[in-house]
């Protein structure tokens, strides 16, 4: 059953339509809002993105940087370092229909105009997939060879393996040259 469901999710993902949106190059010196998107996968993977958010803060002067992670457990099961906080918030299971489309708990972070979204999910869960794809962003960063490729509009090639440590010193030697807009 879930394996059915998963297969109808990514058929209505791909007859989802984006919406429109101003699309524009942006590095860190020129970005104001940024945003993370991410699969909720340990409390360290958790802390390594809120340091490079601080850090992205202190170096280049970003005003914001949100984190919208999919913890991917029912509402009972929630870590505790996952909480709704000022700039960092998560869904879960029970906030997805049948297809496994977010349809609550998303609404604030699809209104907000980002310059940069960033997905450190690796681009192969559906859920975030969705959010990706619904966003408003300017420019979508995301991982070469995931179903969430097609959405972006800067793609970084991981080669076979997507770890965050190595995907942070790509986006980092690509995205805080300033003259690459």
């Amino acid at each position: 059953m879930q394996r059915l469901k998963k297969t109808l999710g990514v058929r209505l993902f791909h007859q989802e339509t984006e919406p429109l949106r101003l699309r524009k190059g942006c590095n860190f010196h020129s970005a104001e809002r940024v945003a993370f998107i991410y699969l909720d996968s340990d409390e360290e993977f958790f802390k390594s993105l809120k340091k490079y958010a601080k850090y992205l803060k202190e170096n280049f002067h970003i005003k914001s940087v949100m984190m919208m992670g999919f913890v991917d457990l029912p509402d009972k099961k929630i870590p505790v370092w996952q909480q709704h906080k000022l700039e960092s918030d998560f869904f879960s299971r029970s906030n997805l229909n049948w297809y496994l489309k977010p349809v609550s708990g998303v609404k604030n972070f699809l209104e907000e105009d980002y310059d940069i979204l960033i997905d450190f999910s690796g681009g192969n869960t559906l859920p975030l997939n969705y959010l990706l794809k619904e966003s408003k962003a300017k420019m979508k960063v995301g991982a070469l060879g995931s179903r969430a490729a097609r959405n972006c509009d800067f793609i970084l090639n991981m080669g076979n393996q997507f770890g965050v440590d190595k995907y942070i010193v790509q986006l980092n030697a690509y995205l805080s040259n300033p003259k690459i807009k």
